[in-house]
């Protein structure tokens, strides 16, 4: 059913989870392996992109390792696991059952006592498995074959071999509508996109139909009520593409996708957490630009909006903080109003500096990045991006006033540059400065159309401004 991993990730590192044994075990797996060479076998379980250890049991003298404890396991998709060569998957949904296999095939030796999850899900991992076996010989027989006739009459027998599955699989997930296990299998079935509807002249009236059918039905299959479906690959799987393959990289769109998951995650509370947990997680830490938008507006939506039913005060005072300091500095938005000094103590306003890209340097003159990153800044400015239409300026972050003019002098640094020795302004928090340097490019509006660049970034990014704004200019 799911690959064979060879390296656990993780596995004895996060979530270790060691249960006590005891006389009247909340849980008891027992599992014989005939033939098997090794005295000890590890219970695992998948929970995000990470596995981790739920118990370890020892040969014991009737040759079955046991595995039980004292604190009932939370249910999934489950996995045996020996570093010689051993790893299976299992259903845990009851508390007690059997299982015996042995080496020489492990899926289709294998038999189950006390588990019908189990029972279920081996006997349609052993029909998947001969399916698939003749799938694949049909495979190779059409692509070794230039006779049309025999191509045609092998394509109809795949053809109906993908029927007689989906059948089965039909009867199954009818027959078993209630075990876990149906529902797991369920998880991993594909959307299938119907027929665009046309137009008289049989022109799809919807030219993005496909798309918009998939993304929409996109988690028909998947059971956000039942918390045992965190426990398997498929949960984090699904999720994961959804926002990086199935929607458009876009700010919005992320939102909009994100907000979509979170709200059919609010049928179980276990699985709500989940999800915007590691939903607002992921973008709070995402190196791709913009996508510090999700972070806030999910931290908004859920966090500082009450929902957050497992934050306490502590966490909810760092999130609203780290939204302070990055909701003002959004790509979009105008850059947050700066009142500075120059080298003459003359206020100076960032407003009043007018440019077509006007790039904004933070830097700390101590700071040793910053002194190698200022000269390269330096160079390219001089050779480079003063004709293009760009003025930088220069911010020191720091408020002693003689080391900031004697670092302008020794590096020469011709460009605005602007210091608040008095800390009057609120720019080290507007702009979230908590490392240096710090680049932000603006447009002639002071838009922030990029952040967190590189030095050796920004010529090919405003190039690439000054092209895009050709284009719009001249569409044709």
């Amino acid at each position: 059913m799911c690959a064979k991993v060879i390296k656990l990730v993780a596995f004895f590192c996060f979530g270790v989870n060691l249960l006590a044994h005891a006389d009247d075990p909340a849980y008891r797996i027992a599992v014989k392996i005939d033939k098997f060479q090794g005295d000890v076998c590890y219970l695992g379980y998948p929970y995000g992109d990470k596995k981790y250890l739920a118990d370890t049991a020892e040969l014991n003298d009737q040759g079955e390792f046991v595995f039980e404890g004292a604190k009932p396991l939370d249910g999934g998709l489950y996995f045996i696991y020996n570093p010689k060569n051993l790893y299976f998957d299992l259903i845990v949904a009851e508390p007690e059952f059997r299982l015996e296999t042995d080496t020489l095939d492990y899926i289709a030796h294998m038999k189950t006592e006390g588990s019908m999850e189990n029972q279920v899900f081996f006997e349609f991992q052993r029909f998947m498995r001969v399916k698939q076996k003749k799938a694949s010989e049909l495979n190779e027989q059409i692509k070794n074959t230039d006779n049309q006739t025999e191509k045609g009459r092998l394509t109809d027998e795949l053809d109906q071999l993908d029927k007689e599955v989906k059948s089965y699989r039909s009867n199954l997930l009818t027959k078993h509508a209630n075990t876990f296990a149906a529902k797991f299998i369920r998880s991993t079935i594909d959307i299938e996109v119907p027929e665009a509807p046309k137009d008289d002249q049989g022109n799809p009236l919807d030219p993005n139909f496909g798309y918009n059918y998939y993304k929409k039905h996109y988690f028909d299959n998947v059971d956000f009520s039942d918390s045992k479906m965190l426990r398997t690959p498929n949960f984090y799987g699904k999720i994961n593409d959804y926002l990086e393959k199935t929607t458009v990289k876009h700010p919005d769109s992320i939102i909009a996708s994100a907000h979509t998951i979170i709200e059919k995650a609010r049928a179980n509370d276990e699985v709500f957490r989940y999800c915007v947990v590691n939903i607002t997680y992921k973008y709070e830490t995402s190196n791709i630009m913009g996508m510090d938008a999700v972070f806030v507006d999910l931290s908004e939506s859920y966090y500082l909006s009450g929902d957050a039913f497992w934050a306490d005060s502590t966490l909810l005072t760092k999130i609203k903080d780290r939204v302070g300091r990055t909701k003002p500095n959004l790509i979009g938005k105008r850059a947050p109003k700066m009142v500075l000094l120059d080298t003459l103590m003359r206020p100076v306003s960032l407003y009043t500096l007018k440019s077509d890209y006007t790039v904004l340097y933070f830097y700390d003159p101590e700071c040793g990045h910053c002194k190698k990153k200022t000269p390269v800044l330096k160079k390219l400015y001089d050779e480079k991006l003063k004709g293009m239409g760009v003025q930088v300026v220069a911010v020191d972050i720091k408020k002693e006033t003689h080391l900031w003019k004697k670092y302008i002098k020794e590096q020469d640094l011709n460009w605005i540059n602007l210091a608040d020795p008095e800390i009057r302004s609120n720019f080290r928090y507007e702009y979230n400065i908590e490392t240096t340097p710090q680049i932000y490019v603006l447009d002639s509006d002071m838009k922030i159309i990029a952040k967190k660049l590189d030095v050796e970034q920004i010529e090919d990014f405003v190039n690439r401004q000054i092209e895009l704004n050709a284009q719009s200019q001249n569409p044709g």
